[in-house]
């Protein structure tokens, strides 16, 4: 039997980890989502969409997702039922009158950015912090990421970066609902206003989550939301773009499925423009996994929210003021994709990279950031992004092309490289229990500091590793 001082050591001082089972947050799947897919193969409903002009296609292009929802053809340029329902389930979800189904996240970004003529020449405001689809999405578009600076509290995009970063060139704010968190959005929405800049919203994190009284992606222009894993509601692929603007909507209907069939000789150029053959649909099968886990939303994200506010509470107890959450400016209804946090632990000798370290091999899964800053792809460092003339990096006033030096995002730079850990592990079927866990693991550290110091001084992590976080 071992001692009970050697099962509160740490693993990498040659004591026992806190957890030898699988940690993971998985998709809350039961037999609805099997019966639903199940019927979907059952009647041969594997991609209705028609990519063309069918009689009427006018007409519903501008209905909601609810009147779609009721209509009565196997097959049409908007889609199947099940891609439909989905849309409308979506809709009513978030209260908004326009959805639009689409194979990815970053392809529901693209479409809206063009939808909302966004493209050569404009200039787009995004943070650093976040998958390389926020920026890449911007390229794809054929228009020009601008990265402004995050605030260390929320992380998620700094409104005074914002401000400094407008120029005339700019078209769109991009800000991202950082783990789901709005961070100073009014601040950020408040400026968009006085310098007349539509807003996208990155709220691939944070579905039927509720932001001063409405519902995160209905704030701006248009919202974009993902159901890749291990978001909260998770279909494998695919992507969302909400919207109140018809013409908004419109016009990502037909991006999303080679619109360009659609136009005749009466339309005018703005109907026409941008719309060229893109295939951003969603597959039947998808979309029946996608309202069956819909309906399931309030429930994934109450078990989110719990674990998130009992984890931040015991960590608290534990940490020595080492550890500092990142701040929620919605705390009752955040709904954690992920517990983000900044170790600031290296005043005691410890460096985030050990403290993974020691936490993965207490069994204890755990990000350290993105694997690198979006503005650290070599698509932004070499400019090389259509051919090799530096396109679309040459804006409407910046003939010479955007700066991309780490220096215009220090802050978002220390706190990718030095600070961040993140838990994916908030959502089902996580409890508190397995939040014990991630608590007993900090507590062997605080405890065991010194001799941990000494030990990294002698055996480094190795820098730069990086770890998706997610478990088995």
């Amino acid at each position: 039997m071992p001692s009970q001082s050697n099962i509160l050591l740490p693993v990498v001082l040659g004591g026992r980890p806190v957890r030898d089972r699988a940690f993971f947050s998985k998709p809350m799947v039961d037999e609805a989502e099997v019966d639903a897919v199940a019927q979907t193969v059952r009647d041969g409903l594997f991609s209705r969409f028609v990519g063309s002009a069918l009689p009427g296609t006018r007409k519903l292009l501008r209905q909601t997702s609810e009147e779609l929802r009721h209509l009565d053809t196997p097959s049409s340029f908007l889609g199947g039922p099940n891609v439909r329902r989905f849309e409308a389930d979506w809709a009513k979800a978030h209260e908004v009158p326009y959805v639009v189904a689409v194979n990815s996240a970053t392809s529901g970004l693209t479409a809206a950015l063009m939808a909302m003529n966004v493209g050569p020449g404009c200039e787009v405001i995004t943070t650093p912090l976040s998958f390389t689809a926020t920026a890449t999405a911007i390229v794809a578009a054929n228009a020009t990421p601008v990265f402004a600076d995050i605030d260390q509290e929320t992380l998620c995009l700094d409104p005074k970066a914002v401000e400094r970063a407008i120029t005339p060139a700019t078209r769109c704010i991009i800000p991202v609902h950082w783990c789901g968190n709005a961070g100073d959005f009014d601040r950020i929405l408040d400026i968009a206003r006085l310098h007349n800049i539509p807003v996208i919203e990155d709220a691939a994190q944070g579905p039927g989550t509720i932001y001063r009284g409405r519902f995160l992606g209905t704030h701006g222009a248009a919202g974009v939301f993902s159901f890749s894993e291990p978001k909260n509601v998770m279909t494998g692929e695919g992507g969302m773009v909400i919207t109140s603007d018809p013409d908004i909507a419109e016009k990502c209907r037909l991006i999303r499925n080679h619109g360009e069939c659609v136009p005749d000789d009466n339309d005018p150029d703005s109907y026409v423009v941008n719309v060229i053959g893109f295939n951003f649909r969603m597959v039947e099968v998808v979309a029946a996994l996608g309202w069956v886990q819909t309906g399931k939303l309030s429930r994934a994200n109450g078990i989110r929210n719990r674990n998130y506010n009992y984890l931040v509470e015991r960590l608290e107890e534990v940490s020595d003021r080492m550890l500092v959450p990142q701040r929620i400016t919605h705390r009752d209804t955040f709904a954690a994709y992920t517990a983000a946090f900044r170790w600031l632990g290296e005043r005691v000798g410890i460096s985030r990279d050990a403290v993974a370290k020691v936490l993965r091999s207490e069994g204890i899964p755990v990000a350290t950031g993105v694997g690198k800053l979006m503005s650290d792809n070599q698509l932004f460092k070499r400019k090389l992004g259509y051919g090799y003339g530096g396109h679309p990096f040459k804006t409407l006033i910046r003939p010479d092309s955007v700066c991309y030096d780490p220096a215009r995002v220090v802050i978002a730079q220390r706190v990718h490289d030095k600070e961040y850990l993140g838990f994916f592990l908030m959502g089902w079927p996580n409890t508190e229990r397995d939040m014990d866990d991630i608590v007993s693991a900090f507590a062997k550290i605080a405890a065991h500091r010194q001799q941990l110091a000494d030990y990294f001084q002698d055996n480094p992590p190795e820098a730069g590793s990086f770890d998706r976080g997610r478990g088995r």
